[in-house]
């Protein structure tokens, strides 16, 4: 019986081999991209770092409130908020309760055309001006014409009075000032008595005088506020009344209408904690009525180039005083004479204009990648000690990793402004930073001169 064998040969198959070479290179370099730490970059951009605080205050005004001199139904001839002349007329008191006291509607008084005048002037002025991004201006209007509209009534309510009474009394002022028709026994404060329990008082209350309401002799007819300047006053923590010791005016925004103002400002210590002091001119008569009220302060503003404080490294140069920068007398460029010992021991000398990344008012911080240290630098073949300097002395300057091309390179920065998340650098340095560079997010991540992407 025969026996038939098949022998096989094994053929290597070179395009097999680079096939599985290339795979396992792919396979590895994606496993090793896959298990290696990304890195993040971000875009450097125009940005505002804004440093605030909010506070509630206490308001302080040159303020007296003036009781009634007799019995009867008060109407008044002032609106709230307007201002009186001395010995104008104030209120009427009457003894007489007024007719539909109460339940009257307005629309059944009957206003002069001046009146309506008024009210036209008011919006028409209101309409000119309005813009969206003062919204706010609507909150003006309607206070406006709410003290227009009171002063009205008032002034309609007492003509009826007038004519269907004896006439009742007519009271006039003591002296000028702007008129308010609420009071909460806080007239007289001053910022020495400011407390924190004057800023705490659960127990506040405020008390308003309304008009056609029977009042009697000694109890409170109106308020009156001598002039226009008030005070404010917050409390501080001894972190915010240092960064605020040396400063005279802020920026301050009342939250209640978003209005921004500027107000001098002062620091006060009272007896029972540190206190800020703000004065102003402007406002008092819209916020008349406000004893307490909510505002915020800013400490520090800054604008330029925005960048998370997660980039921000530090990097070592070396110090070159600022008297050794010279002019080359063929190249007509500045920069160092250095002198070093070359391999053949013999002392040789270059001019170097690269590697100056920043200067201050008494150094220049050169890269350590074109100075070495025990280089001098001095006037070329001077030969005199006293006019070389030796390379030793380092300082720090603050940075960035760039990526623009492709691995991280060192740039520095000048920071403005600092917070927890972002800073503010300036712009238009030399070495620098510019406007929509790519930076690694967090610094800590990545070495110099790594390749990134």
């Amino acid at each position: 019986m025969e026996n038939n064998r098949k022998s096989f040969k094994f053929q290597l198959n070179i395009g097999f081999i680079v096939f599985m070479i290339l795979f396992v290179y792919l396979t590895i370099t994606i496993v090793a991209n896959l298990m290696k730490d990304r890195i993040s970059v971000c875009r450097v951009e125009e940005g505002q770092i804004v440093n605030s605080a909010s506070f509630t205050g206490v308001c302080i005004r040159d303020e007296e409130v003036v009781n009634a001199s007799g019995n009867g139904y008060i109407n008044f001839y002032v609106g709230e908020g307007d201002k009186v002349a001395s010995a104008g007329n104030i209120y009427l008191l009457s003894s007489n309760p007024p007719q539909n006291s109460g339940t009257q509607d307005s629309e059944n008084t009957a206003f002069s055309a001046s009146a309506y005048s008024d009210i036209r002037d008011q919006i028409t002025v209101f309409s000119k001006n309005y813009t969206d991004s003062q919204f706010s201006q609507v909150y003006s209007l309607g206070y406006n014409l709410q003290s227009l509209s009171t002063e009205m009534v008032s002034a309609a309510k007492i003509q009826d009075y007038q004519a269907n009474t004896s006439g009742g009394q007519v009271v006039q002022t003591s002296g000028s000032g702007i008129v308010s028709y609420s009071y909460d026994g806080y007239e007289n404060l001053s910022v020495e008595s400011v407390t924190k329990e004057v800023l705490s008082d659960s127990t506040y209350e405020q008390h308003q005088i309304d008009p056609y309401t029977y009042i009697e002799t000694g109890q409170p007819a109106y308020k009156l506020v001598h002039n226009h300047q008030w005070k404010i006053v917050i409390p501080l923590t001894s972190e915010q009344a240092a960064e605020l010791k040396d400063v005279t005016s802020v920026n301050l925004t009342f939250k209640k209408d978003n209005i921004e103002t500027v107000s001098d400002f002062y620091i006060f210590q009272g007896s029972d904690g540190t206190y800020g002091v703000l004065t102003l001119n402007d406002y008092m008569v819209r916020y008349i009525s406000e004893r307490y009220i909510d505002i915020e302060i800013i400490f520090e503003e800054a604008s330029g180039l925005k960048i998370p404080t997660s980039s921000l490294l530090t990097k070592d140069f070396y110090q070159i005083p600022i008297e050794y920068l010279i002019q080359d007398n063929r190249s007509y460029e500045e920069g160092f004479y250095c002198e070093r010992t070359n391999e053949n021991g013999e002392t040789v000398a270059d001019f170097r204009t690269t590697g100056i990344y920043y200067k201050d008012e008494n150094y220049f911080y050169v890269s350590m990648d074109d100075f070495s240290f025990g280089d001098y630098i001095g006037k070329i073949n001077t030969g005199s000690e006293d006019e070389r300097f030796r390379i030793g002395a380092t300082g720090q300057l603050p940075g960035v990793y760039n990526v623009n091309k492709g691995y991280t390179q060192f740039e520095i920065v000048q920071i403005l402004h600092q917070n927890s998340d972002y800073c503010i650098v300036t712009e238009n340095l030399n070495y620098s930073v510019a406007l929509y560079d790519n930076i690694v997010l967090n610094s800590e991540t990545v070495t110099e001169n790594q390749i990134v992407y």
